[in-house]
């Protein structure tokens, strides 16, 4: 198998579908057809609260309008993961269409006044889950290092 930046971006999205979901894509659960993949796009859009990692939903002091922010962020992060990792090659996007989309989601998440401290706290939530050992949370190595 060749190495290509398509792989690059499928490696990047199942990644991605990892820290948010906090499932291997080898996890028991997984098996015919089902895998993590199919699994995410199975629940969007009636479902995304059954597999998307509950510490990751913040609670921004009773305020509808902040919470509802953060979860339109993490279905955005889930359909950027689905798009990365599509079967096939062809249809994944290259690394600078992810990188604008993330650039997007960011800024529409900052710009539609979340609270700097919700911010931190779904941020937080999100880095701590990458530091778990359990077996179904992404194992990142010491040598793991991210631009996005």
């Amino acid at each position: 198998m060749a190495v290509s930046s398509q792989g690059d971006v499928y490696s990047y999205g199942i990644l991605l579908l990892e820290i948010l979901t906090r499932k291997q894509p080898t996890s028991g659960m997984f098996i015919g057809d089902l895998n993590l993949h199919s699994w995410v796009n199975l629940a969007i859009p009636d479902r995304v609260k059954e597999v998307i990692d509950n510490d990751l939903f913040i609670e921004v002091g009773g305020d509808d309008f902040e919470e509802n922010k953060v979860y339109k962020c993490l279905v955005s992060l889930l359909r950027v993961g689905l798009l990365c990792s599509k079967h096939s090659p062809n249809e994944r996007p290259t690394m600078k269409f992810v990188v604008t989309a993330l650039e997007s989601i960011k800024e529409d998440l900052v710009e539609n006044s979340i609270t700097s401290r919700g911010l931190r706290r779904s941020i937080s939530n999100l880095l701590s889950n990458l530091n778990t050992t359990s077996n179904d949370a992404p194992i990142l190595n010491d040598q793991s290092s991210s631009t996005y």
